[in-house]
């Protein structure tokens, strides 16, 4: 007997032999799937809980709907009188340069303005037309729905 194979002897002697081999790369592929579900279930559930940034801005209601096309540029009017485009603050002469920018990357997209209700009206036209400066041609307004009121007998 050589001193490498000490267990020889017994080998010979032993009952159980194995008759399947270990799943190998199969349960490491199930302990990451599960892995991956379980913090796939841990985000969706937490995810209503988190607070997006945005701008609080009340749009004036209106029974007509026109629609928005889903690669349209949106720009936000505050009652503070800021403009915000493209996820930038931006003031009226740095207005006009960011549209001609956005309107040369994307020449057919719509332009949608969505203002305050306590805007001014002569802030929203500077924007209409720096806008239609910038050489957007499609421009709309966005306003909430209004609510329909029942009359009850």
């Amino acid at each position: 007997m050589k001193a490498s194979e000490p267990h020889q002897k017994s080998r010979k002697i032993r009952r159980f032999t194995p008759s399947r081999k270990p799943a190998g790369i199969f349960c490491v592929g199930v302990v990451f799937t599960d892995t991956a579900l379980l913090l796939l279930g841990f985000f969706l559930a937490i995810s209503p809980f988190i607070l997006q940034p945005g701008i609080n801005i009340r749009l004036p209601a209106s029974p007509f709907t026109g629609g928005a096309r889903f690669d349209s540029m949106i720009l936000s009017i505050t009652h503070g009188g800021w403009f915000y485009f493209n996820d930038e603050r931006l003031d009226a002469p740095q207005l006009a340069a960011a549209l001609e920018t956005a309107a040369t990357g994307n020449p057919d997209a719509p332009l949608i303005i969505e203002a305050d209700e306590r805007v001014p009206h002569g802030t929203v036209i500077k924007a209409w037309n720096a806008a239609l400066g910038a050489g957007i041609s499609d421009v709309s307004m966005a306003t909430r729905i209004s609510a329909i009121t029942e009359d009850l007998p």
